[in-house]
């Protein structure tokens, strides 16, 4: 199984915070320069929350002047305690200052927490959800990255598949890239499989919008709609009657309409680490009609061996080959 890459906890950003506040402030001594550094210099962690954390920052650009009046009214009280208490040092006023950031600043630092990269292994399958609602349900062998900012929400797909059930924000657009093409929410549930340069995104509720780079305007679709492009420029739009059982996948099944079987192949192997061929191109052109378990492999080819001209031939732990039965036509 391949593991989800380690990122930055809601600690580490909300040390990043402190950080930010305290090198925002123009008191930072050069004592707590140093001791940045050596945060910093700790792990990968630190510094990757620090660098999201400032980003943040620079893109909300208005926090110091929303935050400037509680700020000082916090410095102004901690002063005056100052004069009764020689002990406290400048460190608390940072303290306090960060304190009052990280209310302000909350929201951001748990969009932090959405970032990152997300992945499947064969055969597995993940939910995520985000903290505006959002859900995304990563199929087989399916790797992607999460961008959220305090003004856009993006997903770069890797490869693989992946549901989308999107909290509509018209403020706030939620957009997949995948493969050159950019596909934008307008309040709706869709499914993209991205297969080498191949793109398909299914839309099961509301509206989406799809975006190439060579096209002028971008293609809507609808429920019950499918479009399919590829980095080549070739797309076809269709009305997909089967749309429903494009996420079958989530329940553990795949169906198939007189699809070819070398198709059919194709698609079972994203769900295990076997290598499946047939033995020639007439087995290939075969038409495969049915609903399979996407869990079982033995079960989904003897049901197709049950229906079509042939036998499994398994050579070795990781390839199998079906061979002619009977006559093929």
């Amino acid at each position: 199984m391949i593991p989800t890459p380690i990122k930055p906890s809601a600690d580490h950003y909300k040390q990043a915070s402190y950080w930010v506040s305290l090198l925002h402030d123009g008191d930072c001594s050069t004592q707590q320069h140093q001791d940045f550094q050596i945060w910093l210099s700790r792990n990968i962690l630190n510094q990757q929350a620090y660098q999201e954390v400032e980003a943040y920052w620079q893109d909300l650009g208005a926090l110091e002047a929303i935050a400037q009046e509680p700020l000082q009214a916090a410095r102004a009280s901690i002063r005056q305690k100052q004069t009764q208490r020689r002990w406290l040092s400048r460190q608390y006023l940072a303290i306090a200052a960060s304190v009052l950031v990280l209310v302000i600043a909350a929201p951001f630092i748990q969009l932090c927490l959405d970032n990152g990269n997300y992945q499947t292994a064969k055969g597995e399958q993940k939910q995520i959800q985000l903290s505006d609602g959002s859900l995304i349900d990563l199929n087989t062998d399916t790797e992607l990255r999460v961008s959220y900012t305090l003004f856009t929400r993006k997903v770069t797909m890797e490869h693989g598949e992946a549901l989308f059930t999107v909290k509509h924000n018209a403020d706030k657009p939620f957009e997949v890239a995948a493969s050159g093409g950019i596909i934008r929410d307008i309040g709706t549930q869709f499914n993209v499989f991205q297969q080498a340069d191949k793109v398909s995104v299914t839309v099961l509720e509301g509206e989406v919008s799809v975006s190439k780079l060579q096209d002028t305007k971008p293609q809507m679709l609808t429920a019950g709609m499918q479009y399919t492009y590829s980095q080549n420029g070739q797309s076809q739009l269709a009305n997909n009657r089967d749309y429903i059982d494009v996420g079958g996948w989530r329940e553990g099944r795949i169906v198939f309409k007189g699809q070819r079987l070398d198709v059919v192949l194709d698609q079972l192997s994203r769900y295990h680490a076997v290598k499946l061929n047939t033995s020639s191109p007439k087995l290939a052109a075969l038409k495969v009609s049915g609903n399979f378990p996407t869990n079982d492999l033995i079960l989904a080819l003897n049901t197709i061996a049950a229906s079509l001209p042939i036998k499994i031939n398994r050579l070795g732990a990781d390839r199998i080959v079906l061979l002619a039965s009977g006559k093929v036509k």
